[in-house]
């Protein structure tokens, strides 16, 4: 058996205890489904901030980089010297780089729950028709999590910055785009 099908046999009996709170069945799938879109939140934030923290001495090596090479490249134009410039430029342009998909790589992190999640609901409701509640129409598993976990998602993402939390990764990538705002004149 491959680990993750043994990951969701056992973890089948937390995942569906949601699902069976309410009786009726069209309800019970709706909360089961947000309370399991909430878990994938949950983890893929964790997972996040494992990641930053394990990230966190490279992000600010890359952003001082950017900086010192944004810097120097100005000083080589200001100075007239073209061929220097573009040298430095292109190393500048080279950090801008890699902060980029460094980011988008660390917030790529937080998405595997949700992959998870909906590999499990495929193994439980693949065959299932959803009924949206009020009407009679019939849609996916996956049609019904996917705006189930991103409306979590952006709950979650308002809910921290009202809250005040990640202050910390958030002010170490403002100065990694500020680096690359001012590289813009480059």
């Amino acid at each position: 058996m491959d680990p993750v099908t043994w990951l969701w046999l056992n973890l089948d009996p937390i995942l569906i205890a949601p699902y069976r709170l309410i009786s009726d069945p069209v309800w019970g799938w709706w909360l089961g489904s947000l309370v399991l879109a909430g878990w994938a939140v949950f983890w893929g934030e964790l997972t996040l901030a494992l990641v930053f923290r394990l990230n966190r001495r490279y992000v600010e090596e890359l952003s001082r980089d950017m900086v010192k090479r944004n810097q120097q490249a100005m000083n080589a134009l200001q100075a007239g010297d073209k061929a220097a410039y573009r040298g430095i430029n292109k190393l500048a342009n080279e950090a801008h780089g890699k902060a980029f998909f460094l980011q988008i790589a660390m917030g790529a992190s937080s998405l595997w729950p949700a992959f998870l999640a909906a590999g499990w609901l495929e193994l439980r409701f693949g065959g299932v028709p959803i009924v949206l509640p009020g009407l009679e129409s019939r849609i996916t598993y996956l049609a019904g999590f996917v705006p189930l976990y991103l409306a979590v998602r952006l709950a979650w993402g308002l809910a921290k910055k009202r809250l005040g939390l990640g202050e910390r990764s958030r002010q170490l990538w403002k100065a990694v785009r500020e680096g690359r705002s001012r590289g813009k004149t480059m």
